[in-house]
């Protein structure tokens, strides 16, 4: 499996403008690449192969100013984009997506006209090394002082994974100002330790983030997304305020506005990488074996939250959840199978029998007596599906572990309600 190494480079001065410098000719050779694509595109003619635009633009001036093995690479990075539009437009076609898909466009900035730079790709390990201080590349044959001369960046960063190097992109950050190297590693798959089957469930929320069912654990584990949500919100009327600044100003943006962005998203994506980090972290101590993952594709579509629905709709960020829980699964050796939610909220785990929701987050069964926290119950609900038990769990006799964001890692708070009686539980319970 494929996993990517992201370093920060330190260039100086006049290394800098020497990436500058490359970047720019990287623009100018997918901008002409792009630009033959779509006359062909808008003639009716199919669309060069990577193979014909390689021995089209091989005398070409932008071509000839790159190191082949980058300029093989931007050549495949515009073709890739056609390949993309493509496969949009057949989407589009057959219903899948609402709006129809737009033709790769240039690398310039449409309001100056010039053209921008955005990464520079290198094509093969033998063009480049990347070590944890280092990072050196091959220069043009016009910006070497001598033969053999390379460009050689000071890096900061942790390679966290090792394996046969492939390729590497320099991408720059027009918002911080910073260079970055992503290395693709092609890492051995773990090796899954022979043992005996376990199982372990996730529900996917909103208001919850994750509750985590395991197999013979007495407790689930809820993962409150209440600190995360207000962190979100924080930044939200941060934007807010800026927009209408800009907007008293006659303005649309601003490298300010697209900061505040950046931040937003990034600190959000720390505390879902922590989540999932965390999930591996109970899943591997409790020796199990497969998890059971809700497959929430479409849920957007098929129930009405509301226009304004800011929570559902901005912050709530499952897929990417769901594929960084994925990942970290995919590295600790856990099997991971997609299971069908339908269902899992609106019956009880204990006897099958539909339960009723006086709040959110409340699901008393009627039959039974039971009283749930909604989300450990549709946890056990897709362990029991996965599981093909369908219905007949034993209620837990401890509360429901809840663990809170504190911007750093997820801490444990032990909250009421979950399997006890109807009447023998009167607290609240976590939101």
């Amino acid at each position: 499996m494929k996993r990517t190494n992201v370093v920060r480079a330190l260039p100086d001065k006049q290394q800098e403008q020497v990436l500058e410098t490359i970047g720019d000719r990287c623009a100018a050779l997918y901008n002409a690449v792009t630009y033959r694509c779509r006359q062909a595109f808008f003639k009716g003619e199919p669309v060069p192969s990577y193979e014909a635009l390689c021995s089209e633009f091989k005398e070409h001036p932008a071509y000839k100013a790159l190191p082949a093995h980058i300029g093989q690479e931007v050549i495949k990075k515009a073709r890739k984009a056609w390949d993309s539009y493509f496969a949009c437009l057949i989407l589009y076609r057959k219903g899948d997506m609402s709006r129809p898909p737009r033709i790769p466009r240039y690398w310039k900035d449409r309001r100056t006209g010039k053209r921008i730079f955005r990464v520079i790709p290198v094509k093969a390990p033998t063009s480049y090394s990347l070590d944890s201080r280092t990072l050196s590349l091959t220069l043009p044959r016009d910006l070497r002082k001598r033969q053999g001369d390379r460009l050689v960046l000071r890096t900061k960063g942790v390679l966290r994974f090792h394996g046969r190097p492939k390729t590497l992109e320099l991408k720059y950050d027009p918002v911080r100002k910073r260079w970055y190297a992503h290395q693709v590693v092609e890492v051995p798959e773990a090796v899954r330790k022979i043992r005996p089957e376990k199982c372990a469930a996730l529900d996917l929320g909103a208001r919850v983030l994750a509750a985590l069912a395991v197999e013979g654990l007495d407790r689930q584990l809820l993962f409150s997304a209440r600190e995360v949500w207000k962190d979100f919100l924080y930044w939200t009327k941060q934007i807010a305020e800026e927009q209408s600044r800009l907007n008293r100003a006659g303005r649309k943006t601003s490298r300010q506005l697209r900061k505040l962005y950046q931040v937003r998203t990034r600190r959000l994506r720390h505390a879902f990488v922590a989540l999932a980090a965390e999930i591996a972290r109970v899943l591997k101590r409790h020796r199990v074996t497969v998890l059971f993952l809700e497959d929430l594709t479409g849920v957007r579509e098929d129930m009405d939250f509301g226009p304004k629905n800011w929570l559902v709709h901005n912050f709530w960020a499952f897929r990417m959840l769901r594929n960084l829980i994925e990942a970290a699964c995919a590295r600790a050796g856990i099997k991971v199978v997609p299971v069908e939610p339908r269902g899992t909220s609106s019956r009880c785990a204990v006897c099958g029998h539909p339960v009723r929701r006086p709040v959110r987050h409340k699901a008393v069964c009627e039959k039974c007596g039971r009283m749930w926290h909604a989300d450990a119950n549709a946890a056990l609900n897709i362990l029991l599906q996965g599981s093909s038990k369908e219905h007949g769990a034993e209620a837990t006799p401890q509360r429901p572990q809840v663990l809170r964001w504190n911007r750093h890692r997820w801490e444990s708070r032990c909250e009421p309600a979950a399997g006890t009686l109807k009447a023998a539980s009167g607290s609240r319970m976590a939101a």
